[in-house]
């Protein structure tokens, strides 16, 4: 089990009688239910404007061609409202309540604590090194379900850059304010909470999972696992929540930057990433975890 040194457990759910991980999971629920509200509502009436204005669009075709349409006129509205909702719940309000549940030192229970350079360097690699192999479990989810290949076209629209300040928007949105909030509510409160009460192998599947869940995304619901597991598992092993933020970010902006411009000597005539692509990523992404695991185990020795 996990121990806080220098965090006081002087919150109201730090009580005899009181379960701490009742309280991670309430805050999980709560942060979730004010996000889709807020969120929803917000983009919901920019929609609902423009649909009056010019209802057009909605008789392009198919759900998934009028799904694309949606992402590609309202990416910016979209965006904004996201990044000012992640911050406003998955960080500020998660804040607020781990320092009126667990501990009046909010900061310190999430594990924000200086990190070691070459963490760093090692979890934005070994972030890097996992969106081929993350691809590749996409590949099969289609398999299963083909139309899950066309509905991608509409995450697609939503990640398209072709200005620079479209660049800064998209990158703000999609790699920096996850990193920052999603961590922040997954890895500080949740996985630190759940693994004062469980071992570490079950404190890690239980975020990934609840992780992958929460996002909603049937597109890539199973490689929203595993990434979980590799943040879950470099946020155990470093110590700290900036090793699994630079990781978010980093994974986060690759995917943007593949979507966008996939060199040609990355992929195969699919135009997916190429078997060896994936087999030198899965190399290198095994060589990162050796290392993390490495210096973890440095640090515990007296």
């Amino acid at each position: 089990m996990r121990q806080l040194p220098g965090v006081p457990l002087d919150g109201s759910w730090e009580r005899p009688g009181r379960n701490p991980l009742i309280a991670s999971i309430a805050g999980l629920v709560i942060c979730g239910g004010v996000y889709s509200t807020l969120g929803g509502t917000v983009s919901g009436i920019i929609a609902a404007l423009d649909m009056l204005r010019d209802p057009s669009w909605l008789s392009t075709g198919r759900l998934v061609d009028i799904l694309v349409e949606y992402y590609r006129r309202f990416q910016v509205p979209i965006l904004v409202v996201t990044t000012v909702a992640q911050f406003a719940v998955f960080f500020a309000l998660a804040v607020v309540l781990v320092r009126r549940w667990h501990s009046s030192r909010p900061f310190r229970y999430l594990s924000y604590r200086p990190p070691a350079a070459v963490d760093l360097v090692l979890a934005g690699a070994g972030a890097v090194a996992i969106v081929p192999l993350a691809e590749v479990v996409n590949r099969w989810s289609y398999l299963v379900l083909p139309p899950l290949r066309e509905l991608a076209a509409g995450e697609a629209a939503l990640l398209a850059v072709r200005t620079p300040w479209q660049a800064v928007l998209v990158f703000g949105a999609v790699a920096v304010t996850p990193a920052v909030c999603e961590e922040t509510l997954f890895r500080g409160w949740l996985q630190g909470t759940l693994r004062r009460k469980l071992a570490v192998v079950p404190a890690i599947i239980v975020q990934a999972v609840l992780f992958a869940l929460f996002h909603m995304s049937p597109l890539s619901i199973v490689a929203l696992a595993v990434v979980g597991l590799y943040l879950g598992w470099l946020f155990e092993r470093t110590g700290t929540i900036s090793a699994s933020m630079t990781a978010h970010g980093l994974y986060n902006a690759t995917i943007i930057a593949v979507t966008n411009v996939l060199p040609r000597w990355l992929a195969d005539a699919s135009g997916d990433f190429s078997l060896p692509v994936i087999g030198g990523s899965l190399a290198a992404f095994v060589i990162v975890l050796a290392l993390v695991e490495l210096g973890a185990r440095r640090r515990a020795t007296p």
